[in-house]
């Protein structure tokens, strides 16, 4: 049975993600003297660098070799309880980062600094932008005083994106957009999705919905000049054909042969942030880095990121093109290499949105406020 112990390109949701993580784990945990592990640089249990290693204070020198360190999900029960605290057997964390003085390091590097009191985790990856965190430090870490933590420690958290002040972005429409991201390695693919996105123009925060786009099934849609049989596709555009479901877009124009899936284990969706800018035309747009995870196949990608110009195309029509990176790709638990690409999109008009698009929440004014080391630079 799992042990139960006593007790843990949305900016906008970060601040709201944070105070509902300290009321689900009131201050039920009695103090500890140090070794007290806590989270450099958090700003109302938010940080703002999710490249940045992960800098953990101890309030001592602390023996590494006593150290069991993770950052994970923050998933839990109605009751307050993570996935190993509960009674479900089936139920594991989401581990991003992990140090364990058997296993060693996962997720990227972890080493003491100056006096053995501070912990600087060099990440593999950059860690997700809006889902809350939990940094996680187990009993029997020791102090070199001499004293050992007996209780388990959680600190929830998460990273936000913040704009530079005064951005404005009234250039960007928010809507739905058809995406294709084309990869270039580590292996030549096409990604196609539906991104929806909102902007607050005031300060440029921009918060996207980005969702798994297959090609229709409805094989009927090419009568009555083609009639499609097994396995093939309709494709309407740019020719009416029975095509294979893989076969790439030539084009965003294409989206009426697409329909959105969030259904795992094909179907995926997954959020993204980042800040919108005004130029002469259109508007920049730059997306904190993002996580994006297939069941089917295991596809794994971290840290995945784009640049982009959004601005009016041939025949009014806003689209956009830009260039996209991604830390690590995994395929299962393989770490294949880095990411890299480009994307272009077109705006879907309103009356042709399909309605099962999932929709992000709206940045909020604020959320885009912010000083050194913004996002919008």
């Amino acid at each position: 049975m799992k042990s139960r112990p006593s007790f843990t390109l949305l900016a906008s949701s970060g601040l709201l993600s944070a105070a509902l993580a300290a009321a689900m784990f009131p201050a039920c945990e009695r103090y500890e003297p140090p070794p007290t592990p806590a989270i450099a640089g958090l700003e109302g249990g938010l940080l703002f660098d999710s490249k940045a290693p992960l800098f953990i204070d101890f309030g001592q020198p602390i023996d590494l070799a006593t150290l069991n360190l993770k950052v994970a999900f923050l998933d839990t029960d109605l009751e307050g309880n993570l996935p190993d605290e509960d009674e479900n057997p089936d139920t594991e964390l989401r581990v991003l980062l992990a140090h364990d003085p058997i296993d060693g390091d996962r997720g990227g590097s972890a080493v003491l600094e100056g006096d053995g009191s501070r912990l600087r985790f060099d990440l593999q990856s950059a860690l997700p932008v809006g889902p809350k965190l939990v940094l996680l430090v187990e009993p029997g870490i020791k102090g070199t005083g001499g004293r050992t933590r007996i209780n388990r420690t959680k600190i929830p958290f998460s990273y936000a994106v913040r704009c530079t002040a005064g951005t404005r972005a009234t250039n960007l429409q928010s809507g739905v957009y058809f995406v294709l991201l084309d990869v270039d390695q580590p292996l030549g693919t096409q990604i196609q999705l539906y991104g929806a996105i909102e902007v607050d123009e005031s300060s440029g925060a921009f918060a996207g919905t980005f969702t798994n786009a297959d090609r229709n099934p409805d094989q009927s849609r090419c009568l009555p000049e083609r009639q499609c049989s097994g396995p093939d596709a309709c494709r309407r555009l740019p020719s009416v054909d029975c095509v294979v479901p893989s076969l790439k877009a030539g084009k965003p124009d294409e989206y009426p042969d697409w329909v959105p899936n969030e259904t795992p284990p094909v179907g995926y969706s997954f959020q993204v942030e980042g800040c919108a800018v005004d130029d002469a035309t259109g508007a920049g747009v730059v997306t904190a880095p993002a996580r994006m995870v297939v069941q089917q196949p295991p596809v794994t990608i971290e840290g995945l990121s784009m640049t982009a110009f959004f601005g009016p195309g041939a025949g009014g029509a806003i689209g956009a093109t830009g260039s996209l990176v991604a830390d690590s790709v995994f395929l299962g638990t393989n770490r294949i290499g880095a990411g890299k690409g480009s994307m272009t999109a077109v705006r879907i008009p309103d009356a042709e949105v399909p309605p099962n698009v999932p929709r992000p929440k709206r940045p909020t004014p604020d959320a885009g406020a912010g000083g050194a080391g913004d996002a919008g630079r």
